[in-house]
């Protein structure tokens, strides 16, 4: 017969289970140590040296991963970690403090540990990610349906799903550029996800399997150039993603204003105005960070520019205009995504699911573009900007010219 009982001693609360006999004291067989309080391993880290904070860190990071054998880290222990020393000197308090569970066995007389695990209010401390948030927050971002299709099936065998998270973003941003036309560089969709060194061959060999397709004729390896045309000059003879945040830039007293454009084919509908004073920008969809960059430097080097959305009228176009105002702190015109402009289209599209989830997200958040977001709700329909770019031309033309600045210098 067994029985288990359980005490608290010095900030650990142990589980014991012991055998009970007749003639002699109960046998113990098993026991659980497990902390009292909330974990906190900075206050473990703080008064240990730096050996046995990284021999500390070591099994905090092994016991992340779910139950491990002891035997199995005493086995690939190496050099630099003394399991031994861990036992006697560590190993209680990172029970107490950095969030440990050990399981021990009863053997030669003594307790010695047989498995481990780490609580998972540790992970952030790691800088582990939690499936489950990392699932929830994808399940927003994603919109892509065999994409949303990988994510509940969950990373491949061997991808850790920090790899697994960066790898969906960078195809949902392939997918979302390529449908304007656009193939970012390697660096540049790395920069847009995480850093521009994150790229490895496993998870190139993840984006290829995703979308279906060789990773160079996804990503294109050198740097992407930037539509902008207008009263602008910079020294050089285009701009590129990688180098919008440093190149020296200079706007002409006379720039009537901003036009960002969402659609390739109605940025080269539209670049005509840039003899006339207007400055064109091509913003493709996201909208990628290098752009957003750009309208921001545009913004602070001549302050009293007005900036005109042109995107298309849909939800994706309204989504576009108010993440691009977030993002490089902007307020953009919405004369250029009126209400009319879809009416009169002469071809509209269905809303779908997605269409129709970012409505209801955006009601009340929509700023200047909530009378174009209510008219898409109302109708159920959609339109493109081919479809007005005679319009959007005629527009333009007869806006009237902002009064110069003598202000107006050089932004490096």
């Amino acid at each position: 017969m067994r029985t288990e009982h359980i005490t608290e001693e010095d900030g650990l609360r142990i589980r014991v289970v012991e055998e009970l006999r007749i003639r002699y004291p109960p046998k113990p067989i098993r026991r659980t140590r497990m902390p009292v309080g909330a974990p906190d391993p900075d206050a473990i880290m703080a008064r240990i040296d730096d050996e046995h904070a990284a021999m500390a860190e070591r099994v905090l990071r092994a016991g992340a991963r779910g139950w491990r054998r002891w035997s199995t880290l005493r086995r690939n222990a190496g050099p630099d970690f003394s399991p031994l020393e861990v036992e006697l000197e560590l190993l209680d308090d990172l029970c107490r403090k950095a969030g440990v569970i050990v399981e021990d066995g009863w053997r030669n007389r003594r307790w010695q540990p047989d498995r481990f695990t780490v609580d998972r209010s540790i992970w952030p401390w790691l800088d582990i990610l939690d499936p489950d948030a990392v699932r929830a927050e994808l399940e927003q971002k994603l919109t892509d349906p065999k994409l949303l299709a990988a994510l509940a099936a969950g990373p491949p065998p061997h991808v850790d799903w920090r790899s697994f998270a960066f790898v969906l973003q960078a195809a949902d941003r392939v997918l979302e550029l390529g449908e304007h036309g656009v193939r970012p560089g390697e660096r540049e969709l790395a920069g847009l996800v995480d850093h521009t060194r994150a790229w490895t061959r496993r998870r190139r060999l993840l984006l290829e399997e995703l979308l279906g397709g060789p990773f160079a004729a996804l990503v294109a390896p050198r740097d992407r150039q930037l539509g902008i045309k207008g009263p602008i000059s910079h020294g050089e003879a285009n701009i590129w993603a990688s180098a919008v945040a440093t190149l020296e830039m200079e706007v002409a007293d006379d720039a009537r204003g901003v036009i960002l454009v969402e659609n390739a084919e109605t940025f080269r509908h539209l670049v005509p105005l840039a003899e006339d004073g207007w400055i064109v920008v091509h913003v493709p969809g996201g909208p990628p960070p290098a752009e957003a960059d750009l309208v921001r430097r545009l913004a602070v080097l001549v302050p009293d520019l007005t900036f005109y959305a042109c995107f298309d009228p849909d939800p994706a176009g309204i989504r576009i205009a108010r993440l691009l105002e977030e993002q490089a702190g902007v307020s953009l015109d919405a004369a250029g995504m009126r209400p009319e402009f879809l009416l009169e289209a002469d071809h509209q599209r269905k809303l779908n699911d997605w269409d129709r989830d970012q409505l209801r997200r955006l009601a009340g958040q929509a700023g200047a573009f909530e009378p174009l977001r209510a008219t898409i709700e109302r109708l159920g329909r959609k339109g493109e900007r081919e479809t007005y770019q005679r319009r959007l031309l005629e527009l333009f033309e007869t806006l009237p010219a902002q009064a110069p600045q003598s202000t107006r210098c050089r932004n490096s």
